[in-house]
């Protein structure tokens, strides 16, 4: 639950400012949840005035489009909870609506206020953004490594550690054999079900994401290497080097819509600071700052 209130919070907030709770649903049915169902119609509806990156990010990962459709009828199943027990009606959750609605317009008509210009930035400019960046954009020294593991947990009893650490032995010597094939070898024996179908082949790995115990053996390994048996916190592994990349930098081309989107974020929060500035200038608030605070804080 932790990992989608979040967006749940957004969509709660669209639900409080929109159409009513328990409309019967146009178009196909795609999703429900005891009686409440959603169409294809509702979801393009509610993706609709969503941000574009966010939308195309949905539309073109499944995964994450069926998570928006669950925190939808999660989403209304709340409301019809909230708006049974007459919540819309107390005063203060109506002063939050009402306070939620105009931040919201105040939030849509300033982003108005900033020209949409297609040709910012210039090739230039994100090449100049890239260079003044590129640390963010280090990437650390990769391993391919292959491994044979055999599973066993970090609370297992001595016997199960020792049996386990045997058997990783015992395939370590097969490895290191004369014409070993350590693929075929994984194939057969390794217990790790995602490699162990690939030969053992875990693919490029940054040294950052390999676990200690395996990443401080193959930084002293050499190319096609095999380790002696290590323990990790969920196995013993026979790691075999394939290869190594030393460190480098992401090509500019692969974070260019990064770029892109922090410069126009950036243009547009200057933009938006020189209208409000602008604003003040013409005609400065005033306010009568004595005792501000108390007077606001004393009953009515």
């Amino acid at each position: 639950m932790r990992r989608i209130m979040p967006r749940l919070a957004l969509l709660l907030l669209g639900g409080l400012l929109s159409g009513a709770a328990g409309a019967q649903p146009s178009g196909d049915v795609v999703a429900r949840r005891g009686d409440i169902q959603l169409s294809v119609n509702d979801l393009k509806d509610a993706l609709r005035y969503a941000d574009p990156a966010q939308r195309d990010q949905l539309l073109n990962n499944p995964t994450a489009l069926a998570e928006f459709v669950r925190e939808r009828l999660l989403r209304q199943a709340l409301l019809n909870e909230a708006r049974s027990a007459a919540w819309d009606q107390k005063i203060d959750v109506q002063a939050r609506i009402a306070d939620a609605r105009d931040t919201i317009l105040v939030q849509t008509w300033l982003a108005s206020r900033v020209p949409n210009d297609p040709n910012f930035p210039s090739d230039a400019d994100v090449n100049a953004a890239y260079e003044a960046n590129k640390a963010r954009f280090a990437v650390p020294k990769q391993y391919r490594v292959a491994q044979i593991a055999i599973l066993v947990p970090a609370n297992a009893a001595k016997e199960v550690d020792d049996e386990a650490r045997r058997k990783a032995t015992d395939i370590k010597a097969q490895v290191t054999k004369p014409k070993a094939d350590f693929a075929d070898i994984a194939k057969k024996n390794s217990q790790d079900k995602g490699s162990a179908d690939k030969g053992g082949d875990l693919g490029w790995v940054r040294e950052d994401q390999i676990v200690p115990a395996v990443r401080d053996t193959v930084r002293g390994m050499s190319e096609n290497a095999i380790s002696e048996p290590i323990r990790s916190a969920e196995a013993w592994h026979v790691i075999k080097l394939l290869g190594s990349k030393p460190p480098s930098f992401l090509p500019v081309e692969q974070v260019r819509e990064t770029l892109v989107n922090a410069l126009r974020q950036a243009r547009s929060q200057q933009i938006t600071k020189a209208y409000l500035d602008e604003m003040l200038k013409k005609e400065p608030p005033q306010i009568n700052e004595v005792g501000l605070g108390a007077r606001i804080a004393a009953p009515k």
